[in-house]
């Protein structure tokens, strides 16, 4: 597998990301794949975990930043 396939492979979105994620366990804990094929796509799955995580952190973060924009304080005097 080349690096070009692994990206154009790459789920664009968090929930296809989680698809793809569930799909991979399934076909591991299929027990029908060799040695290698498993570790192949142990590693597989560990890439799209860590992607998943990117995309919850990267979601938080934009929530965090929208909720700083639209904050007002709370006991704040008004002169």
């Amino acid at each position: 597998m080349n690096n070009t396939s692994a990206s154009a492979d790459t789920p664009a979105d968090f929930a296809s990301t989680l698809d793809a994620l569930e799909a991979t366990v399934r076909r591991l804990e299929g027990g029908q794949l060799g040695l290698e094929d498993s570790v192949a796509l142990f590693k597989q799955g560990m890439d799209l975990a860590k992607r998943a995580e990117a995309q919850l952190q990267q979601a938080r973060q934009t929530v965090e930043i929208l909720l700083g924009e639209n904050a007002t304080p709370m006991n704040q005097d008004e002169p």
